[in-house]
């Protein structure tokens, strides 16, 4: 399916393309980031999980310009040069599944602020059998071996490859999971038909990333016969990482945007000298109601510190004052939050 020429040098070619991709998802992610510090959102777990997989993706790009310098992504690398490669690449390959890992945990970890309790389950169940399906892949870069270079402790390079191309179907699986899941829970919730398509195609950039998932795995049978092809897995690899940056970073974006895109006072409420949310809107968002939640509830739920916003029923702060929603404003700041609360 993917045809290489001999004759070509790839190196160039895919410095331009990984740089270009790390440069695309860096302004999604860092727009988020800025915006939530000048709305003083604070980062909660979700963000945290990006920046690391933007890392790790740049560290990846990085030992990618290294090896092309090297050689890579030509037929013929100088024998000088071989030595670069033999450590190289299973960190390169680590790094690369661990960007991809790391960006749909942060998406699966979005969801967890959705006050359903099957969804949360099911993403604890992606988040975990993602970690386990991912990370063995990550071991098996390290311990394959071809059939001219059999070892007692190694897993053939077939079976390795048999296993990564099982692992990107899976990872395409679950992205495509996490594009669906959200819908029902937002189907059910009391906005316009048009408030509601614009949240659930935010959040379902993630078949994107299935896309280029799945171009991955038809890459892979090409590495048994052609080293070069590899080129491809690289390529493809960046796109999925960097999609799904940007689709974890889009609804959390469009969120921060409705909200305002000033850099003052969050949502146009003063807060208070420590930073703590003192805010009425902060009481409306717990005067809120499940099945009554509006598309703003919602936003604000996505982009909050406390995940559990939509959960507090009329009947609960009926009776509040203005005083004490400062006050749970405060402890809901303070409190430690729990990403994994699942109940």
């Amino acid at each position: 399916m993917f045809e290489i020429n001999p004759k070509v040098d790839y190196g160039p070619q895919l410095n331009i393309i990984v740089w270009l991709l790390i440069s695309i998802s860096a302004l999604f992610l860092f727009t988020r980031l800025y915006l939530k510090a000048c709305q003083n959102r604070g980062l909660w777990w979700d963000d945290y999980f990006l920046l690391a997989a933007w890392l790790t993706q740049a560290a990846h790009a990085g030992v990618v310009t290294f090896l092309v310098d090297k050689g890579y992504g030509r037929t013929k690398i100088p024998r000088q040069n071989l030595r670069f490669f033999g450590v190289s690449v299973p960190v390169l390959s680590t790094l690369l599944i661990a960007a991809n890992l790391l960006g749909k945990l942060s998406f699966a970890l979005t969801l967890l602020r959705l006050p359903a309790r099957w969804l949360r389950l099911v993403a604890v169940y992606i988040i975990v059998t993602l970690t386990l399906t991912l990370g063995f892949s990550c071991a098996t870069v390290f311990v394959e071996c071809s059939a001219a270079r059999r070892k007692d402790n190694c897993i053939p390079l077939e079976i390795a490859v048999r296993y990564n191309m099982f692992s990107c179907v899976y990872s395409a699986t679950m992205d495509v999971a996490l594009a669906f899941l959200p819908w029902q829970f937002i189907w059910s919730l009391q906005m316009s038909r048009k408030e509601k398509v614009g949240v659930v195609t935010a959040m379902s950039m993630g078949l994107f990333a299935a896309g280029a998932a799945a171009m991955k795995t038809l890459a892979f049978p090409e590495v048994l016969n052609n080293p070069v092809a590899s080129v491809h897995l690289v390529v493809w690899g960046n796109a999925e990482s960097s999609i799904c940056i940007m689709a974890a970073s889009i609804p959390i974006l469009r969120a921060l945007v409705r909200g305002g895109l000033r850099c003052a006072i969050p949502f146009g409420y003063p807060t208070n000298e420590t930073g703590a949310s003192t805010t009425m809107a902060e009481s409306a968002q717990r005067r809120s109601f499940v099945n009554h939640a509006t598309e703003d509830d919602l936003d604000r739920t996505l982009t909050s510190l406390s995940p559990d916003l939509l959960t507090k029923t009329a009947s609960d702060s009926e009776d509040w004052s203005d005083q004490d929603s400062i006050e749970m404003g405060n402890y809901h700041h303070r409190r430690p939050e729990v990403p994994l609360n699942v109940v």
